[in-house]
């Protein structure tokens, strides 16, 4: 699945990913900016996509992200007597049929909200070396307050993460982005459908995370955090890594959020799905329409993957197609949120039909 040089490969500092780089690293033009820079600007603009009420639409989208305290958690403090009582949560539940158990697993997730499941074993080499940590029962916003704010020592991002003994398991969803929003990218309401992916993610593994731990198992919530997370979704045969850096799906292309919970469930693991991963690999080297589409010229043209990396923002020591994420971010910048023309025309993302904003909020 991957060509690694063990003699270059390191576990990723998540300092470097750039929505943490650029509040250390005084090198980019970036440096100290973020989404809000221009936005009051584009709403004065009146363009299509861009108005006030787009952006009310992309910051809502972030609500239960942002506000929910209990979306990543690593463990359970104290039992909670809700009004089912807690003496039968106190005893590990006895797993007849793993194989059973597993579909059960899968069913779990989906019924939660996940649009795609997948366990696999983990990989050591995925987990950040050092990353942010947030404190149990904290919420984003309050966790990530004085590191947004440009005023956080550079330790808080920076802190060791290893899992506990035991945790070698990891269920790792996808959450499917809205069709017609992303079709509209690169303004707002594409921005929107990644906002509300990212709520629904926290949902997910809050809910999946206390049934594991209902059972009396162990188990650790994330988002982007933790680790990384596109191998870990390769690993679990959710996909493949795609020229435009993302995880590709045979059901939705890169138009899906990735999260994951760590167990120590007795599960089974899925295997890399090889026939998809080669018809991405043969796919890519002849297509170039997300290099084409992006703003800032941040894909590469290549026809073959290399070991050559951008910056420190890409972890190098695999072969792949790196992309130039200091010229995506600064389009992100400009743009007041992310972007989404490569998940938007990637021909593995299915849509059938691509909107205007206007045509977004026309449409029943």
């Amino acid at each position: 699945m991957y060509e690694i040089d063990n003699t270059v490969y390191k576990r990723f500092k998540q300092k470097n990913n750039m929505l943490f780089r650029r509040l250390w690293d005084n090198t980019l033009p970036t440096y100290q900016q973020m989404l809000d820079t221009n936005l009051e600007g584009h709403i004065e603009s009146k363009k299509d996509g861009y108005s006030r009420i787009d952006f009310a639409l992309v910051a809502a989208g972030w609500t239960v992200y942002e506000r929910f305290p209990y979306a990543f958690k690593w463990e359970r403090k104290s039992l909670m007597d809700i009004g089912y009582g807690v003496n039968w949560m106190k005893s590990k539940y006895k797993i007849e049929d793993i194989e059973n158990f597993t579909k059960k697993i899968k069913k779990v997730a989906k019924l939660y909200g996940a649009s795609l499941v997948g366990i696999a074993d983990v990989n050591d080499k995925w987990i950040y070396k050092t990353g942010f940590m947030r404190p149990n029962d904290v919420s984003e916003a309050k966790a990530k307050k004085e590191v947004r704010g440009g005023i956080a020592p550079d330790s808080i991002y920076d802190q060791p993460i290893e899992l506990p003994d035991g945790i070698n398991k990891v269920i790792v969803m996808g959450v499917e982005m809205d069709e017609e929003a992303i079709s509209t990218a690169p303004t707002q309401p594409a921005a929107a459908a990644t906002a509300i992916a990212y709520s629904k993610m926290a949902f997910i593994i809050s809910c999946l995370g206390e049934f594991i731990r209902n059972l009396g198992y162990r188990a650790i919530q994330c988002g982007n955090d933790t680790a990384l997370s596109i191998p870990l979704a390769i690993d679990a045969g959710l996909g493949a890594l795609g020229r435009n850096g993302l995880l590709l799906t045979p059901e939705f292309g890169p138009r899906v959020r990735i999260c994951k919970v760590f167990t120590d469930l007795p599960i089974i693991s899925d295997e890399p799905n090889q026939g998809f991963i080669e018809k991405v690999k043969n796919f890519c080297k002849n297509c170039s329409k997300c290099a084409e589409a992006c703003e800032n010229d941040a894909i590469t043209r290549e026809s073959n993957p290399t070991f050559k990396p951008f910056s420190i923002s890409n972890n190098p020591g695999v072969k792949k197609y790196y992309v130039d994420v200091e010229k995506c971010f600064e389009f992100w910048v400009e743009n007041s949120s992310d972007c989404g023309n490569c998940i938007a025309v990637c021909p593995f993302s299915k849509i059938s039909k691509f909107l205007t904003p206007d045509e977004f909020w026309s449409k029943d």
